[in-house]
């Protein structure tokens, strides 16, 4: 039988094992309703995809095309000890656990305990390592980051966090949420700071890049992008890491110069369009984000400065958190964050103490795979807030009541954005 005459088909079934075994009882291969599957080069996908803007989305130039350097995030290896609150806390886990493995090898489950046991002898915690980590959205800890014991170092990717930087934080697969997977930090980000779902990893794309000398061009990359970067150049202390040949070509087609910084923002502002995001669903879930440049000046500008606006919001750094005065935290009590229940516009973390003025929108924001309200008081559980958690808090509902309000105005503009297209890549 020749190809042309193959056919696959599709049917999927949602629900209950006793619904299922109903229909399996009722049905068969002749009565079940199949859907016939369209299969694509080069992916062949065995599920049905509504790949719908396909032609165009590819023109849109894909984010590892305009930066020059990324890599996934740290990796500690085991959290519950090289993961904590504190620097104090830090130590004492940590402390407490060299001497547990002295005694007993056997303890040593993880890579990361593997790696301390064979330095064991000679190890000491030295203060330097202990730095700030970004473990989950709005979620800042400490980890102890010696590169013997980190099961992933990824020592590029932090050196780029030793002095000040911001970096964008993306994934190139979705397995199981629609695409929400894009955040950013100027500290040293986790590995599934955006998922703890299989292989939905988040990568990190900084802005600047420190220590260039150690970024020589890779062959299949033009010179022209590595032009201040090669090994023999001069280094210096910072370069962007926006390619050359993007921010020349958008600057020529604007008659201006632009800047790193203003590409960065625009990309994030692209990111949160809810419009972009469903219309090109599928194909954010498959590999890196590709973004559309507008050939209009006046928009790209109002398009990069709300990123940077909203940027500053998820960064906890705009002032605009400081007018929070709708959300509330009234009842005196202990603080203790014994439950994480939602009703009536309220987030109790108990049985009399309550967060005020969230809406069901706000308290079911997704930022990757993670509701973000639900997920920073669960992983509290058990604790006594301190003044300071109480307000971050408040401060991480509010930026999201502005996140979805922002998310509204950019897309009103994202319309605008694919009327007149920029096609960078050739």
């Amino acid at each position: 039988m020749s190809n042309n005459h193959l056919k696959i088909k599709y049917f999927d079934l949602y629900g209950l094992r006793k619904e299922k075994g109903e229909f399996l009882e009722s049905h068969s291969v002749k009565n079940t309703k199949w859907r016939e599957l369209e299969l694509k080069e080069p992916n062949f996908w065995f599920v049905p995809k509504d790949m719908r803007g396909e032609r165009l989305y590819k023109k849109f130039i894909s984010v590892k095309d305009i930066f020059i350097f990324n890599n996934v995030g740290g990796k500690p290896g085991n959290d519950s000890i090289l993961v904590g609150d504190n620097n104090h806390e830090l130590k004492v886990k940590i402390n407490q656990f060299v001497q547990l493995l002295k005694f007993d090898k056997s303890k040593a489950l993880t890579e990361a305990d593997k790696n301390l046991l064979k330095i064991i002898d000679e190890f000491e915690i030295e203060d330097e390592n202990l730095i700030s980590y970004n473990y989950r959205p709005f979620d800042i800890r400490q980890t102890y980051y010696d590169e013997r014991i980190y099961t992933r170092p990824v020592s590029k990717l932090k050196r780029q966090f030793d002095k000040e930087n911001v970096c964008l934080l993306v994934t190139k697969i979705v397995t199981t949420h629609p695409f929400q997977h894009a955040f950013v930090s100027e500290i040293f980000p986790d590995v599934i700071f955006l998922s703890n779902r299989g292989s939905t990893n988040a990568y990190i794309f900084p802005l600047y890049l420190y220590n260039t000398s150690t970024y020589a061009p890779k062959k299949e990359e033009t010179k022209s992008s590595y032009k201040n970067l090669m090994l023999f150049d001069k280094p210096k202390e910072k370069e962007s890491n926006i390619k050359t040949e993007i921010i020349e070509k958008l600057s020529k087609a604007y008659k201006k110069k632009i800047a790193p910084e203003e590409i960065f923002y625009y990309i994030y502002t692209v990111l949160y369009s809810n419009v972009y995001r469903k219309k090109y669903n599928e194909f954010l879930k498959i590999d890196f984000p590709k973004i559309p440049f507008t050939d209009d000046i006046k928009l790209f500008n109002k398009v990069s400065k709300l990123g940077k606006e909203l940027a500053d919001l998820h960064l906890l750094k705009s002032k605009k958190l400081e007018n929070n005065k709708s959300v509330k935290f009234p009842a005196v009590g202990d603080n203790k964050a014994e439950k994480r229940e939602y009703k009536d516009n309220k987030i109790y973390i108990n049985d009399k103490q309550y967060f005020t003025g969230i809406t069901p929108e706000v308290w079911n924001y997704h930022i990757g795979g993670y509701q973000v309200l639900d997920k920073w008081l669960k992983d509290r559980k058990d604790k006594d807030l301190s003044r300071e958690e109480v307000d971050h808090y408040l401060k991480i509902i509010t930026a999201l009541k502005l996140t979805i309000k922002f998310q509204k105005e950019i897309d009103e503009l994202y319309g605008e954005i694919e009327k007149s297209l920029i096609f960078c890549k050739k």
